[in-house]
């Protein structure tokens, strides 16, 4: 057992360690956008968390007992920083401003709170904490429900920052920040759930807080093994941006616009078509207009214009009746300005040449 609880420290000490150089490494990239501001700040957080719940469950607390009561307060900071990350992914324009310093108050209150405790001397602060980790919760006590308030209050901002992204995530599929941020929170979720489900049952059975303890951190630390190993493996994460427009409905109507102006419009067959061609024709700023079919569609402006005139000339093929038409007509009349286009087209989208095509068909 004592074998088993040292590899579950070594593991955390290991993640503390990860925790911080994320962070350092995060903060020292040129590109320091809010997220990255906000996710540093969060492994920072996180971090000093778990080194002093480690140094209280290893013992070693007792040479340095005045670093106590450090996370606790700091822990407050956790969801106002988990719900900005998310409106900073969404929102493109999203800033902290002076209203929303209200979300720091819970962490200026318990700040307050705790300011005796930070006075003690260090062999009455660890009589405290050794008290606090003897005592078995029960629910007749005010503590219990004061804790139990700060799960409703992490689980209020974590199911805010989910909702966010569901909904962005409704009008934009691609962006990998987005959909790696929300695998996080879930995790979190989970994490989070499984611990409240066990302070919610300890005082009827009295399960060991101490054990519970540990094993959270060891939770803690494989999310925060999994945001390194995802931070190592995909050096583009960090760089997707937020939408011009914040507004998903507005997107959904602009985004039908440009479907309407290829589909009914059939605006893909002039040969010349470019995109600043195409903005005009929706009345669209250009680079809105190819963020948005990007993010939509997966493809590029030119990608989406080429598919849609090899979707026309495959109607020609399909419709011809047994009429032999040339390529090059084929070509034209779907929207392409030459064979050789025509044929590259064909041969990336369809994975075969424009004659074999044409062949299957009659055959």
């Amino acid at each position: 057992m004592e074998i088993t609880s040292s590899i579950i420290n070594a593991l955390i000490v290991y993640g503390i360690c990860q925790a911080f150089f994320i962070a350092i490494i995060v903060l020292r990239s040129k590109n320091k956008t809010l997220f990255k501001k906000l996710f540093a700040a969060l492994l920072i957080v996180e971090g000093i968390i778990l080194f002093e719940r480690l140094l209280v469950e290893t013992e070693l607390i007792n040479s340095a007992p005045h670093l106590l009561g450090i996370a606790y307060p700091i822990s407050f900071l956790k969801p106002p920083l988990l719900l900005f990350m998310a409106f900073s992914i969404t929102r493109r324009d999203f800033g902290i401003s002076k209203k929303m310093w209200w979300h720091s108050i819970p962490f200026f209150l318990i700040l307050l709170m705790n300011l005796p405790f930070f006075f003690l001397s260090g062999a009455e602060k660890l009589a405290m904490v050794k008290s606090f980790m003897e005592e078995v919760p029960s629910y007749s006590n005010f503590s219990f429900y004061f804790t139990l308030s700060f799960f409703a209050y992490i689980g209020i901002y974590v199911y805010l920052g989910i909702r966010n992204l569901n909904r962005y995530r409704q009008q934009v599929t691609n962006n990998t920040l987005a959909n790696w941020y929300r695998i996080i929170l879930m995790a979190y979720t989970a994490f989070l759930s499984l611990h409240l489900l066990y302070f919610l049952l300890q005082p009827i059975g009295q399960l060991s807080l101490a054990h519970m303890n540990q094993l959270s951190m060891l939770a803690m630390t494989f999310i925060i093994q999994a945001i390194a190993f995802r931070v190592m493996d995909q050096s583009t994460l960090f760089k997707m941006k937020a939408p011009i427009s914040g507004n998903p409905e507005r997107r959904k109507a602009d985004f039908e616009t440009i479907l309407k102006k290829l589909e009914t419009d059939k605006i893909h067959l002039n040969e010349d078509l470019t995109l600043e061609a195409f903005a005009k024709e929706v009345e669209l700023p250009q680079d809105y207009v190819s963020e948005l079919i990007n993010q939509k569609t997966g493809y590029s402006f030119k990608k989406l214009i080429k598919k849609y005139r090899l979707t026309e000339a495959k109607k020609i093929m399909e419709n011809t009746d047994g009429q032999k038409l040339k390529l090059i007509d084929i070509a034209y009349r779907s929207g392409f300005s030459n064979k050789v286009s025509f044929y590259r087209a064909f041969k990336e989208l369809e994975k075969t040449s424009p004659s074999e095509y044409l062949l299957k068909l009659r055959k």
